[in-house]
């Protein structure tokens, strides 16, 4: 477990995540800090709404000395009741819905929450081509999305009750690459194949650009190398300053 810690207005904050992602952590902890400039961010009712996700602060106390910790709703499970000290789950998408914005270049990212609905053909849910397309939210509370069935031949014959409405949490249990697109604007099209993103266009249906995943399998292999060559570096450096001691006691 990761553990970011940072202070805010002398309280000690800490945040945990099972994943590195201190680029994601350092820009939650950065608005809480900034959010707490307006509000006191330490009353037990406070909430924060950033991206996707919705966080709360919860004090703790260790040896007589208190702190606090970030937690998030607990997604997988019962997001509307209960909690988890864990926010992996919630930077990981934070982190998938700003590449995909940055990738394609969307300067407004229209925002929604895990809490916002979305319209599911139930048939869609275990098919392997699907398509997800945003359109005008019909009320508050519905990010207006839509996950249907690619080249769909009963399209717009389906009975009422072969739709779902359900919070864009669920898409974790069936699609959770479809995470991904949720803050992009109204008219967007992305398409499917299993868990993987094959296409991604705009509403005047202009294709955007997006991490594929051999993109993000390169990026990691990458990565990897980098962390080996440095730890590599590290050792050899190590070697010669034993050498060197050896040296000085002969």
């Amino acid at each position: 477990m990761y553990i970011f810690e940072t202070e805010i207005n002398n309280k000690k904050v800490k945040l945990y995540s099972n994943h590195p992602l201190k680029n994601a952590a350092t820009a939650l902890l950065r608005t809480l800090n900034q959010v707490s400039q307006k509000t006191n961010i330490f009353n037990p009712t406070f909430a924060m709404n950033y991206g996707w996700a919705r966080y709360f602060l919860n004090k703790r106390s260790d040896k007589n000395v208190s702190y606090y910790v970030v937690q998030t709703a607990d997604y997988k499970n019962n997001p509307s009741q209960l909690r988890t000290d864990d926010c992996s789950d919630a930077l990981v998408i934070q982190n998938m819905q700003v590449d995909t914005n940055m990738k394609a270049n969307v300067r407004r990212p229209e925002p929604t929450l895990y809490s916002d609905t979305i319209l599911v053909l139930k048939e869609a849910i275990d098919a392997p081509d699907v398509y997800l397309n945003r359109t005008e939210p019909a009320k508050n509370g519905d990010s207006g999305w839509y996950f249907g069935l690619l080249n769909d031949e009963r399209e717009g014959q389906h009975d009422n009750d072969e739709f779902i409405t359900v919070p864009t949490s669920e898409l974790m249990k069936f699609r959770g690459e479809a995470l991904r697109v949720l803050q992009m604007p109204v008219g967007t099209l992305a398409v499917f194949h299993d868990n993987e993103m094959t296409a991604l266009v705009d509403k005047d249906d202009n294709p955007l650009n997006f991490t594929t995943a051999d993109d993000r399998k390169r990026a990691i292999a990458a990565k990897k190398a980098a962390e080996a060559a440095e730890a590599e570096t590290g050792d050899a450096a190590g070697d010669d300053a034993e050498e060197k001691t050896a040296d000085g006691e002969e």
